[in-house]
């Protein structure tokens, strides 16, 4: 990647596991995102652990160390000018923060480990909310495209919602 950042800001890779999984969706704020590829982050298992009562209506994802369990998403290479736009739509700056961010390293079908950032929620709850039927629409509409594991995408498909009718990004 060359460096097309601000302010300092170099360019990065970007591990999406939840609405960030939809090009749509992530190109909101981050229009320079170009997916790379579909990749596996070992150790940790998919939560929703935080309630989006503003946009989404219902929990949205998180990533949660666990032992034996795994996380598919998209591994996209986004401007470092996008920087801080992503890190505000993932609450950052909020108080308390929504998310913070979090390094981690993810596996490529050909076994190739990349480091990169993602997001983790910064106080999750533990007891969980159900994701609304529109995060989980735009969650499996990505992760389709995108073209992850069917055996993931079919765990994706059983996760409860919570019947909410409305709700997406603002």
């Amino acid at each position: 990647m060359t460096d097309h950042g601000t302010a300092g800001e170099p360019d990065f890779l970007y591990f999406g596991f939840g609405s960030n999984l939809d090009r749509e969706r992530l190109h909101i704020h981050c229009p320079s995102a170009r997916f790379v590829l579909a990749a596996r982050l070992a150790g940790h298992r998919l939560a929703f652990s935080l309630e989006s009562k503003r946009n989404w209506h219902g929990g949205v994802a998180d990533v949660v160390a666990a032992p034996g369990h795994e996380v598919w998403g998209a591994l996209w290479a986004i401007d470092g000018e996008h920087s801080h736009e992503l890190d505000v739509q993932e609450g950052l700056f909020r108080d308390p923060p929504a998310y913070r961010r979090y390094t981690v390293a993810v596996e490529t079908a050909a076994g190739d480990r990349v480091t990169c950032r993602t997001y983790q929620v910064a106080d999750p709850d533990a007891a969980g909310f159900d994701p609304s039927p529109a995060y989980k629409a735009t969650l499996l509409r990505g992760a389709l495209a995108i073209g992850l594991p069917r055996g993931y995408i079919s765990a994706l498909e059983t996760i409860p919602d919570n019947g909410y009718a409305g709700g997406g990004p603002a």
